[in-house]
């Protein structure tokens, strides 16, 4: 069941027509486009989606090949681990795709400041966003990647999705790069120029991927955003520890930071950051 706070857009937002792309401006009947809206981030999604078919199918044609080297049993341990992870990320795209970020939608109680642009109140460590033009909790930045902005109830998964995606990567450039070690002969055949050529476009995406994957990681652990550091926020402002840290953004128990499609977040509420508050609290947003 899902969280009462987890309000999915319109399913036309995963492929890139969502509610980011296109905002009503506020007491007007216009809809406002964003910086990356519209046909830009179906543009950029599109290729999202294109990389991850182009994974799966680089390793699936390779399948006669891994099963005659390894053996079945290896090859299908191999292929489940691989296309386990696959399900994975592209569960973990969808969810900070299409699931609220944290956009402040009706007026909170307590003493916070209105933003000078939307009017709603702004909690701390809420930021306007110029893109989707409402005010997000916890707010790291506007990813066009994903057409949504990545804020308080969404970064688990966005963190969740570079994380599958590397590890994805890694096995899929590993089980390649091992069918093209075994084969025989000087010459590359087609197939196998192929595989050289995906190896090498899976290493570009990887080592993008990854760089990006290490650098949330070390903010989960400090508990700081993308906007934060830009900004030059010290690391230790909002330090609980790196465990309570990871608790903030993944999930209360640990058994649930590796789910993709839980938020499990109920000791913090995206508006107070000098204390735990109860679940409760989270529903006057």
């Amino acid at each position: 069941q899902r969280p009462k706070e987890w309000s999915p857009r319109r399913p036309a937002a995963a492929f890139g027509f969502g509610a980011a792309s296109r905002q009503r401006q506020k007491g007007s009947g216009k809809a406002k486009p964003g910086r990356f809206g519209g046909t830009m981030a179906a543009c950029m999604q599109g290729i999202v989606y294109a990389i991850i078919f182009w994974t799966v199918a680089s390793v699936s044609v390779a399948v006669p090949s891994i099963v005659g080297i390894w053996g079945l049993a290896v090859a299908i341990l191999v292929l489940v681990l691989f296309y386990g992870l696959v399900g994975c990320t592209v569960a973990s795209y969808l969810m900070v795709s299409c699931g609220d970020p944290g956009h402040v939608n009706t007026h909170i109680d307590g003493n916070f400041p209105k933003c000078k642009k939307c009017g709603m109140e702004k909690p701390e460590r809420c930021h306007h966003c110029s893109v989707c033009q409402k005010c997000t909790l916890k707010m790291d930045h506007h990813c066009p990647w994903v057409n949504n902005c990545v804020g308080f109830r969404n970064y688990k998964f966005f963190v969740l999705f570079l994380c599958y995606a590397t590890v994805t990567i890694a096995l899929g450039m590993s089980t390649l790069a091992v069918v093209l070690s075994a084969r025989g002969g000087d010459k590359l055949s087609g197939f196998e120029a192929a595989l050289v050529g995906n190896l090498i476009l899976l290493g570009i995406t990887g080592i993008c991927v990854c760089s990006l994957c290490l650098n949330h990681t070390g903010y989960v652990f400090s508990n700081v955003t993308t906007l934060e550091d830009m900004k030059g926020v010290s690391r230790t402002k909002y330090d609980l520890g790196c465990f309570e840290n990871t608790s903030s953004v993944m999930g209360d128990s640990c058994w649930m930071w590796l789910l993709p499609c839980v938020w499990g977040v109920t000791r913090y509420d995206g508006m107070t950051w000098d204390g735990h508050v109860s679940v409760e609290a989270q529903s006057s947003v």
